[in-house]
């Protein structure tokens, strides 16, 4: 700037200054901006720089996001369960592949509501329906947790349907609000099949044994039977064989008694001739007819023949009635009386039925009706009735000592009826103590018995039960009265045919 002092100022020049003056600060001030937009356009940078890295790093972390959103879809959807999630309002937020597949839900079923109603679910006894209010699902956006809960959900009632195990669990916010659920449908149907498979295994194990139990008795019973059978047979051919052995030497005596008492008939009468002619014998000859009683023999000596012959005769009623018992080995059915079967049996049974030394006789008393010939299988039958005659015996044994039997003297009764229907009755009643009604109803059971071990096999009437029943398609009833006796009734028909 040029100054001239002590001349007056120019205008002009005063008007450049002051332009220059104001210039200046303009200058100035746009200097100042300029230096304000700079450091604003450092700022604007810098923000932008950070705000571009925070933008990249956002980018890495949505990318990352992406993967591992996609990892975990690709992991869920590999998932042999099905996993369900739903918000609060019951729709679907995801559903993987086995939800899809396994529980049926199509993509235009958004939610629990419109996929239940085309579906079947029942809890897992498969009977009882389970409503949508106990669905795992909405139970569990109303904050139940479930472990293991069973299902069984079908989509049709033609097929088969799945059971499912339910774990599910409520969706939380950070700060804990309920969100939503989340469920696992864990398929659980072949274990059930195999639990099924398992129980009907077990019931029809359960089964066998139980038929197998059955069969072993039956074979129990069998065998007891067979070696019943082959006893009484053994016994029957046994007694037929001592009855025939007997019946030889029998016949031969009976056969010579008469001989017999026809000679010694003659030699008293020739005695008693002698003695009319010589009354007076020689000493030696009276002396021998003193020493042996010759007047006694002559007396006695038929009545030991008529003894001998009632002896005789009384054997061969033994024989006879050995050799009806001895029937035990006729295979085919015959007419017999059956009342000869009966006296066979008592007759056996006589030595039980007498007399003791402490003990009163059993009376027996038959009552016997007009009965003909019944078609049957005699040895079995004779069988049947020394069962229940030894019962009756056994049953009045306690009534046998001499105070009590003459209270009420023990005693037997057999009756005998035909019926119109040609049906024979055969009724065998003891006046003993009864039988209780608990064992009443066991009587025929195979191997039941009130006796002491060694003392009955608990078969005899069981075995009878079936000759009658089975064998001669008859009835075989036990009626007893405590302390009014028992009676056991047989009835057969007449004819088989």
């Amino acid at each position: 700037m040029v100054s001239f002092s002590g001349e007056a100022a120019d205008p002009s020049i005063e008007a450049l200054k002051a332009e220059n003056e104001h210039l200046t600060a303009q200058v100035e001030t746009l200097e100042q901006l300029l230096e304000v937009y700079e450091q604003e356009t450092l700022d604007k940078s810098t923000r932008l720089e950070t705000t571009l890295a925070e933008l990249n790093e956002h980018t890495q972390r949505l990318s990352h996001a992406e993967t591992t959103l996609a990892t975990l879809r690709s992991m869920l959807n590999s998932m042999g369960d099905a996993v369900v999630v739903m918000d609060l309002a019951g729709k679907f937020l995801f559903l993987n592949a086995p939800a899809e597949a396994l529980l049926g839900i199509r993509a235009d079923q958004t939610s629990l509501q419109a996929w239940s109603t085309t579906w079947e679910i029942f809890l897992a006894d498969q009977v009882t329906p389970c409503d949508l209010a106990s669905f795992p699902l909405s139970r569990v956006i109303q904050g139940e947790a479930l472990e293991a809960t069973e299902l069984f959900i079908k989509s049709s009632p033609s097929l088969p349907g799945n059971w499912f195990s339910v774990t599910a669990r409520a969706l939380t916010s950070a700060a804990g609000d309920r969100e939503g659920g989340i469920a696992v449908f864990h398929n659980i149907t072949p274990l059930k099949q195999g639990e099924i498979a398992l129980r009907k295994s077990e019931a029809r194990s359960r089964e066998q044994a139980q038929q197998l139990q059955l069969a072993l008795q039956d074979l129990q019973t069998m065998q007891s039977q067979l070696v019943q059978t082959e006893k009484m047979s053994s016994l029957g051919q046994l007694v037929a064989g001592i009855a025939h052995e007997i019946n030889n030497p029998v016949n031969f005596i009976s056969g010579n008694l008469d001989h017999a008492e026809q000679n010694m008939a003659d030699l008293l009468a020739l005695v008693a001739l002698f003695q009319q002619y010589y009354p007076d014998p020689e000493l030696a000859i009276q002396d021998y007819i003193d020493a042996i009683d010759l007047p006694f023999i002559a007396t006695d000596l038929p009545k030991l023949m008529r003894s001998m012959k009632v002896g005789s005769e009384r054997i061969q009623a033994i024989v006879a009635s050995l050799r009806t018992f001895s029937r035990m080995d006729e295979a085919d059915m015959k007419s017999v009386d059956i009342h000869s079967g009966i006296d066979s049996t008592l007759m056996i049974l006589q030595n039980r039925l007498k007399a003791g030394a402490n003990a009163a006789a059993i009376e027996v008393v038959c009552e016997y009706g007009q009965i003909p010939t019944v078609e049957c299988y005699a040895g079995q039958l004779n069988q049947v009735f020394m069962n229940v005659l030894s019962n009756a015996i056994d049953a009045l044994e306690g009534r046998r000592s001499l105070p009590t039997a003459e209270a009420v003297p023990p005693q037997i009764t057999i009756q005998t009826i035909l019926t119109p229907d040609q049906q024979v009755n055969i009724h065998i009643h003891d006046n003993g103590p009864g039988i209780p009604d608990t064992i009443r109803q066991q009587i025929f059971d195979p191997f039941f018995t009130t006796k002491p071990v060694g003392k009955g096999t608990g078969m005899g009437l069981s075995i009878s039960y079936q000759i009658i029943t089975e064998k001669h398609g008859g009835r075989f009833v036990c009626e007893s009265i405590p302390q009014g006796g028992t009676t056991f009734t047989i009835t057969i028909p007449l004819s088989q045919s």
